[in-house]
């Protein structure tokens, strides 16, 4: 990728700022261009592909349908508490089983 002629002088200016402000920082730069070289001549577009949009989103969906079903799981798995615990009907046929015994009437 090639810089306009502005581009290139604004780079520069930056270049020269660092260099005087921050001598250490720009040698640690310099040093590690000596090192890598081949970066710099790398395209952009050839650095890193672009993922397909659609196979982003198709792995996304498939592990939003995953945690579901794992959660879906967890949730119906659990077990139902005694009889007569929750309150349900089967509580209140032995709530009336003991209040008809103790007024003398006796269910069927």
């Amino acid at each position: 990728m090639s810089y306009s002629s502005d581009d290139q002088r604004i780079l520069g200016e930056i270049e020269r700022g660092l260099t005087r402000d921050d001598p250490a920082l720009a040698t640690l730069i310099d040093t590690l261009n000596e090192q890598f070289p081949h970066a710099a001549d790398v395209p952009s577009d050839a650095r890193a592909p672009r993922r397909n949009p659609r196979v982003v989103t198709a792995v996304v969906l498939a592990v939003i349908a995953l945690l579901a079903l794992i959660l879906t799981a967890m949730l119906g798995s659990r077990s139902a508490p005694p009889a007569g615990v929750d309150g349900g009907p089967a509580a209140l046929s032995s709530l009336s089983a003991v209040t008809g015994a103790h007024e003398g009437h006796t269910l069927p």
